[in-house]
């Protein structure tokens, strides 16, 4: 068996789920993990499939593109890495809240890079009355930086971004 990488960008509409996922079936593929968000109308998907040895990237696309055509979306195949790339390092949820500005997540992102931490998932956007900016991360800490060093360092870049950032240890994961 091989995994493939699979993303599907386009116009959000009733179906999108269930129409990718039945083009998979003939091809005998499984589905091992997906994400799949909404925004502002535009829907993006990233599924990893697994699939006979002898079901290739290209065959996989052949079987996968009338579906996305049908369904007005833009699709990639490719051959998945692995599994995921995790060091095993402690896991930690990061939340930063503010007024909405250019830059919060660059500046963040950035930080966390240069820590060498690792992002494994990251969704923002702007909530209430007056407008605040909500950005979530679940990051994973490389071995040698400690929870409460990288909370330490990462609170210069949020005083400069007037923003609050708290990080705490990951609960164990629910979806």
């Amino acid at each position: 068996m091989r995994e493939l990488a699979i993303t599907a960008v386009g116009r959000d509409r009733p179906g999108i789920v269930a129409g990718l996922t039945a083009a998979l079936l003939p091809i005998g593929a499984n589905l091992h993990d997906c994400r799949a968000a909404l925004l502002r109308g535009s829907f993006a998907m990233v599924l990893a499939v697994e699939v006979p040895d002898e079901v290739d990237v290209d065959a996989t696309r052949t079987a996968i593109a009338p579906a996305a055509e049908t369904l007005g979306l833009e699709i990639w195949v490719g051959e998945a890495t692995g599994a995921d790339q995790a060091s095993g390092g402690d896991r930690c949820v990061i939340s930063v809240y503010g007024a909405d500005h250019p830059g919060i997540v660059h500046a963040t992102s950035k930080a966390l890079a240069d820590l060498g931490i690792n992002i494994l998932d990251l969704s923002s956007r702007v909530v209430g009355d007056p407008p605040v900016y909500v950005l979530g991360i679940e990051a994973e800490l490389p071995s040698g930086v400690s929870l409460a060093a990288a909370e330490a360092a990462l609170q210069p870049v949020a005083a400069a971004q007037h923003v609050e950032l708290h990080l705490e240890r990951e609960a164990d994961e629910v979806l």
